[in-house]
């Protein structure tokens, strides 16, 4: 099992950062771990709701659907669905603070039996920092690019 939580503070408003977490099918230019998403369902507010997506990792590609749920201008929500992992959720969830955003990245992954073989002590530890401060840097990033 691979869970942890991180949080960073990112120079922008709330609004600013959530039209990018809120866009799952842009999360390969920023989040280093989707490779790919291939969105198959949205809401009435042409938000994703179902997406396909690709995870590089050391061991491969690995693949997952999951369900996309949105708290408004708080909190996104993904959810393993099928695919390559036994389970997985990622959260984003933000929060102003002083001109600025607060955002925390949580991740829980059991990614099953064969592959937690692979995934344990000191490797777990490093993808789990790896997913969560590239996940944080790389949308501070894009935050910077899109002013």
């Amino acid at each position: 099992m691979i869970q942890g939580e991180k949080s960073q503070a990112i120079e922008a408003p709330p609004d600013r950062i959530w039209a990018i977490v809120a866009d799952i099918a842009t999360y390969p230019r920023w989040h280093p771990f989707f490779s790919t998403v291939d969105v198959s369902g949205r809401d009435p507010a042409g938000r994703a709701t179902r997406a396909a997506c690709a995870h590089p990792t050391p061991v491969g590609v690995l693949h997952t659907q999951i369900v996309i749920t949105y708290d408004p201008v708080s909190q996104v929500e993904a959810v393993r669905a099928g695919g390559d992992l036994k389970a997985m959720r990622g959260t984003f969830i933000l929060e102003a603070a002083d001109g600025a955003t607060l955002v925390t990245h949580r991740l829980v992954v059991d990614p099953g039996f064969r592959l937690g073989l692979l995934l344990h002590g000191r490797v777990a530890d490093r993808v789990r920092e790896s997913v969560l401060a590239g996940a944080l840097n790389g949308l501070a990033a894009q935050v910077a690019a899109d002013v």
